[in-house]
C-alpha cells in the first residue's frame, strides 16, 4: 500500500512538472527554477550556519594539527583557535553575502514586478535585512554564551525572515504559474476537439522543441557508438582491406550501432525523430508524384514517429538484450512501412474517382494510378519473401492480414475506377451502376471486416500467450472499438437504410398506359415524353 501510494505520488508529481514545463513560457518555468533553488539556498544557508555554531568549520583544521602536536600548550592551541577562527568568519560571512545576492534577484525583484507592497525604494533596506538575517549566527557567535539554547537556535532563528520573504515570492509565482496552466490545459481541450490528438501532438513538440532535441542526442550517441565501437577496435588498419571486407565492417557497425540505440526508450525516441524525417520526406517524394495535397501531409511524419516508438514499446525491444533485437526493429520498420501506405492509398483513392469522373485526357489518370501499381506489388512481395524466413508465425500472420486489407482497398479503388470510365466512355451500365458501386463496397468492407477481426484474434493470442502488456491491451481496445465495432455499426446502418429505400421502391406500384396516356406528362429530369413510370 505504501509502495503504491509512493508511485501514485511519483506520477501526479511528474504530470504536474510536466504540465507547467510544456504550459507555461519561459519566464514562469524559470520563477518555478528560481523557488526551487531559493529553498536549496535556505538549507545550504542552514548548514553553514550550523558547522560555524558547533564549531565543526574548523574542527578538522585542529583533528590534523593536533596528530603532530599532541604537546601544545594551552597559549598555543589559543592562538590556533584564533587563527583558523579568522578565515571561517570570512568565508561564512561572504557565503551568506553571496545568498543575500541570489535572494535579491529570486524574490525581492520578483515580488516587486508583481506586488505593490513593495516599491523600488524599499529593496535596499531588504537587502541589508536578509543579510543581517543571514549573518546573524556569526555577529552572535563572539558574544553570546555558547551554552545558551538561543545560540544554538541562530541558525533555525536566522532563516525566518528569508523564509517568509521566500514564500511570498513563491505565493505569486504558484497562483501565476496555475492561472497560466489552467488556461493552457483549456486551450488544449480546445484544440484536441479542432485539430485532433496528432495535430496536438505536433504541436507540443514544436513548442517544447523535443525532435531538435532527440535529433541531437540521436547524433551524439551514434558518434559515441562508433568512437567506442568494438567492430573497429578489432579491424585494425582500413588501408589494408579490400572492397568486400570494407562492406562486410561497414554491416557490422551499422548493426552494432543499431542494436545499441535499441536499448533504452530514449535511444528509441531519438530514432523515432529520425524516422519522422525519412518518413516526411517518402511522404512529400509520393504526393509530388501523385500530384496530391492533403492538410494531413505535416502531420503524417510525427504520427510515424509516435507510431514507431509506439511499436517498440509494445514489442518490449529495449528489454531484449540479445540479437532478436534487430529482428524486432525490422519487424516494427515493416509495420510502419505498410501503415503508411494505408494512409497514402486513403489520400490516392480519391483523387483516382475523382479522375475517373471528370471529364479530362487519359493520360493525366497515369499520375494518381502510379501509387496503386505499388500497393499491388510491394505487399504482396514482401508478404510472400517473408514467409520464406522463420519468423513468428502470429507476427507473419499479422504482416499478411495487414498488407491483405491494403490489397483490397487498392482493388476495390480500381474497380470503382473501371466502373466510372465505362460508365462515362460508354453506353453501359446506365441503369445498373449503383447497384454495382453498392455491391462493389459491402464485398470489399466485408473483407476488410473480415480482416480487423483476424487481426484482433491474432492480437489476442499474442497477448494471452506471448507477450501481454498494457500497451498492446489498449492497442486492442482501440482497434477493436474504431475497426471493428465502429465500421460494424456504420455497415448495419448502411444495410438498414439500403433494405428501407429497396422496400420502399418495390411499393410503388408501376403505371399503367391508360394513366400514362391520362396525365401526358414529360419526365422532369431528362425533359423526354414519359413512357414508363
Amino acid at each position: 500500500m505504501i509502495t503504491l501510494m509512493i508511485w501514485f505520488t511519483f506520477l501526479c508529481t511528474v504530470t504536474v512538472s510536466s504540465l507547467i514545463l510544456v504550459c507555461s513560457p519561459i519566464e514562469s518555468v524559470l520563477e518555478v527554477y528560481g523557488c526551487c533553488l531559493g529553498f536549496g539556498l535556505l538549507i545550504f544557508s542552514y548548514h553553514c550556519n550550523e558547522r560555524l555554531v558547533h564549531g565543526t568549520s574548523y574542527d578538522s583544521v585542529f583533528a590534523q594539527k593536533q596528530a603532530g602536536t599532541n604537546n601544545n600548550s594551552d597559549e598555543q592551541h589559543s592562538a590556533l583557535v584564533h587563527k583558523v577562527q579568522i578565515p571561517s568568519l570570512i568565508i561564512s560571512t561572504l557565503t551568506q553575502f553571496f545568498i543575500v545576492l541570489a535572494f535579491d534577484q529570486i524574490c525581492i525583484a520578483g515580488t516587486l514586478h508583481r506586488s505593490n507592497l513593495l516599491t523600488r525604494f524599499a529593496r535596499y533596506p531588504l537587502d541589508i535585512i536578509l543579510f543581517l538575517s543571514f549573518t546573524m549566527p556569526i555577529f552572535m557567535h563572539s558574544i553570546w554564551d555558547e551554552d545558551s539554547i538561543i545560540y544554538h537556535s541562530l541558525p533555525i532563528l536566522s532563516l525566518v525572515f528569508p523564509l517568509l520573504l521566500l514564500l511570498i515570492h513563491s505565493s505569486f509565482v504558484v497562483k501565476t504559474v496555475l492561472t497560466i496552466v489552467v488556461r493552457e490545459i483549456r486551450n488544449l481541450r480546445n484544440n484536441l476537439r479542432e485539430i485532433g490528438f496528432d495535430g496536438l501532438l505536433l504541436q507540443l513538440m514544436e513548442k517544447t522543441n523535443l525532435s531538435w532535441l532527440l535529433r541531437t542526442f540521436f547524433f551524439t550517441k551514434v558518434v559515441y557508438q562508433i568512437l567506442t565501437s568494438k567492430v573497429l577496435s578489432e579491424t585494425g588498419d582500413f588501408c589494408n582491406l579490400n572492397w568486400n571486407e570494407l562492406l562486410s565492417t561497414l554491416k557490422l557497425l551499422v548493426l552494432e550501432v543499431l542494436h545499441s540505440m535499441c536499448g533504452t526508450i530514449l535511444s528509441v525516441m531519438s530514432m523515432a525523430s529520425i524516422v519522422s524525417i525519412i518518413s516526411g520526406f517518402c511522404l512529400n517524394l509520393v504526393y509530388r508524384i501523385i500530384g496530391a495535397h492533403d492538410e494531413e501531409e505535416s502531420l503524417q511524419p510525427a504520427v510515424s514517429g509516435f507510431l514507431f516508438v509506439l511499436l517498440a514499446m509494445q514489442t518490449g525491444i529495449t528489454s531484449i538484450a540479445s540479437e532478436n533485437r534487430l529482428q524486432l526493429l525490422f519487424q516494427n520498420c515493416i509495420l510502419l512501412v505498410v501503415a503508411n501506405q494505408h494512409f497514402v492509398q486513403t489520400v490516392a483513392a480519391d483523387l483516382v474517382l475523382k479522375a475517373s469522373t471528370d471529364d479530362i485526357a487519359v493520360v493525366k489518370h497515369l499520375r494518381p494510378m502510379l501509387p496503386y501499381v505499388i500497393f499491388f506489388s510491394f505487399p504482396f512481395l514482401v508478404v510472400v519473401r517473408l514467409w520464406q524466413y522463420p519468423f513468428r508465425m502470429s507476427w507473419l500472420l499479422a504482416i499478411s492480414a495487414f498488407s491483405l486489407e491494403l490489397i483490397i482497398k487498392s482493388v476495390g479503388t480500381l474497380t470503382f475506377y473501371a466502373l466510372n470510365m465505362l460508365q462515362s466512355h460508354t453506353n453501359y451500365l446506365h441503369d445498373c451502376i449503383e447497384d454495382c458501386s453498392f455491391y462493389i463496397k459491402a464485398v470489399a468492407g466485408c473483407l476488410e471486416f473480415t480482416c480487423g477481426i483476424f487481426l484482433f484474434f491474432n492480437g489476442a493470442y499474442i497477448f494471452f500467450f506471448e507477450s501481454g502488456g498494457l500497451i498492446r491491451l489498449v492497442m486492442m481496445i482501440i482497434h477493436f472499438y474504431c475497426n471493428i465495432y465502429q465500421t460494424a455499426v456504420k455497415g448495419l446502418t448502411t444495410y438498414k437504410l439500403r433494405r428501407s429505400a429497396w422496400k420502399k421502391m418495390n411499393s410503388f406500384l408501376a403505371a399503367s398506359q391508360e394513366q400514362l396516356d391520362e396525365n401526358d406528362d414529360i419526365c422532369p429530369i431528362c425533359y423526354q415524353e414519359m413512357t414508363e413510370a
